[in-house]
């Protein structure tokens, strides 16, 4: 949604419907609506009016021809528009033009042969049976027998296809919502007793927090694994509302998700992007329905080596580590860090070969990385421990291989202390076992800031001191290496805002090592 958007957060309730399909033998009922726990933007419909449609972050122009005749949009616009997610915008008892508006943009979808392309991958497939049921008595309130015929056969349709490929699918977000499409499905339809049974069987397979394969990409991406805490949720529901037991495998699986979700928070409320940035302008009100109907725990420190990403929490400070992040690339012992209620170290999250290697936690001056073997020969790629033995002292020390491809691994040592005061850090390089020594290099340490924090050069030139937007003052300290602050670049979402990054270049006389360490100044009452 565009930024200027005011949203309104809302639950649609759960609405019991039986609407027979008309007059045709073989027809199913419509059981129950499951309840939208997703975000409503209040100004959808006064902006479609107004010739634009906004989806995923992109407003596009639909004053002169039909959102259906954008083949150039952006793939994620039209990934939201064939899963029509959108419906969540339109009240539940729209005015007789925006109802016909609604239907006749659905009608056109129906008869444009849209059964190809981008509209029947499985994730978007998936997305639109979700949305469909949610909105079923949107769709549905109308007059026309021949409508409701198109939109139920559609609806069956899908469902199908789901049922036939959600068991080819590789592990992972697709293949996790497309399993729970199917679930609500088989409790909104009537006569869908195996339909229920087959994919609650692959789901408790596909959520069981213990499965590493079967988390797949899902915890790579925050914010889908924020999507999928939703679509579980109104699973759970559907059960109760349907007047059955909730599965204890789906009990465990909303709270794991909550959990592992709650390990990612930082004290600004956002999560930790684990290199990957927000995809959609809306991801921070979705994270907020999360937080409002599940709810997130406070996590303490802990090490998720599924979700690949390590979590130091004393006081008011709060660091996450990537640990996840493939060797080659520019992710790989990434960090994040909040203070209190404000964002101080940020991270984007560009892959090494995008060509925007400069986002790298760690950055080299050396020989192009085209000239090395590719292979890492650090087994396995990570390695990573916490330690947690002392209680006032956390420990996170990972190493990943093939920095750069340039034949070097990757240390990093952080440790947080002092009631959450003190944040101290080494990083250092080491050849690859069986790898000719490189020559002597320098390195850089780069750490990303958030726009709202303001950074002054202290007395040395080893020395910054920093204030946060609540407040809270940081000093680093970088003794015996030059500190230096450049401009940089922060995406949010779809949006770009200038920022500032500190450098920390390493010194030849010290070896291929640069210590740092973070001090929190202010008072104790202070935020």
């Amino acid at each position: 949604m565009p930024a200027a958007s005011l949203t309104s957060l809302y639950r649609r309730a759960a609405r019991s419907m039986r609407p027979q399909r008309s007059g045709r033998p073989g027809g199913f009922e419509l059981l129950v609506v499951p309840p939208s726990l997703r975000p409503a933007d209040d100004l959808f419909l006064a902006e479609w009016s107004a010739g634009s449609f906004a989806l995923a972050g992109h407003s596009l122009d639909v004053s002169a021809r039909s959102p259906l005749e954008l083949a150039d949009a952006p793939l994620a616009w039209m990934q939201a528009l064939h899963g029509f997610g959108w419906l969540r915008h339109v009240p539940l008892f729209p005015d007789s033009e925006t109802a016909n508006r609604v239907h006749a943009l659905v009608a056109k979808w129906l008869s444009s042969g849209r059964r190809s392309g981008i509209a029947m991958s499985d994730a978007v497939v998936a997305r639109r049976v979700l949305s469909w049921l949610a909105h079923a008595d949107l769709l549905l309130q109308t007059p026309d027998s021949r409508f409701y015929d198109a939109v139920v056969d559609s609806l069956a349709d899908d469902v199908r296809l789901l049922e036939r490929n959600a068991s080819a699918l590789a592990p992972g977000a697709d293949r996790v919502v497309s399993l729970i499409a199917l679930a609500q499905a088989g409790l909104c339809l009537s006569g869908s007793d195996r339909l229920l049974h087959d994919a609650e069987k692959a789901l408790e397979i596909d959520t069981d927090p213990r499965n590493a394969s079967s988390a797949g990409d899902l915890w790579r991406h925050p914010d889908r694994a924020v999507e999928c805490l939703l679509d579980l949720e109104t699973l759970r529901l559907l059960y109760v509302m349907a007047g059955l037991s909730v599965p204890a495998f789906l009990q465990s699986a909303v709270a794991a998700t909550a959990r592992r979700l709650g390990s990612l928070s930082l004290g600004d409320g956002h999560l930790a992007r684990l290199g990957s940035a927000r995809s959609a302008a809306d991801a921070d009100l979705t994270l907020t329905m999360a937080v409002r109907y599940v709810g997130l725990p406070d996590v303490a420190a802990c090490h998720d080596p599924i979700a690949g990403h390590m979590r130091l929490a004393l006081g008011r400070t709060c660091a996450i580590l990537d640990v996840g992040a493939p060797y080659d690339c520019a992710d790989a012992l990434g960090m994040e860090m909040s203070s209190g209620d404000a964002p101080f170290l940020v991270h984007d999250g560009f892959d090494t070969f995008s060509g925007q290697a400069g986002r790298a936690t760690l950055v080299l001056n050396c020989l192009a990385p085209s000239k090395l073997p590719p292979a890492p020969t650090l087994e396995p790629t990570h390695t990573a421990d916490l330690d947690l033995a002392d209680a006032t002292v956390q420990r996170a020390d990972a190493t990943h291989a093939g920095f750069l491809r340039r034949g070097l691994a990757h240390r990093r040592r952080v440790t947080l202390a002092c009631g959450g005061r003190r944040l101290a850090g080494m990083d250092e390089l080491r050849p690859l076992a069986g790898r000719a020594e490189p020559p002597d290099q320098l390195c850089a340490v780069r750490f990303v800031t958030h726009p709202s924090v303001e950074i002054a050069i202290a007395a040395t030139p080893s020395t910054l001191d920093i204030k946060l937007r609540n407040g809270h003052r940081w000093r680093l300290e970088a003794l015996g290496h030059d500190v230096s602050v450049e401009g940089a670049v922060y995406r949010d979402g779809l949006k770009t805002r200038p920022t500032l990054q500190i450098l920390i270049m390493s010194n030849p006389a010290t070896g291929r090592s640069v210590n740092w360490n973070f001090t929190r100044m202010d008072g104790l009452d202070a935020g």
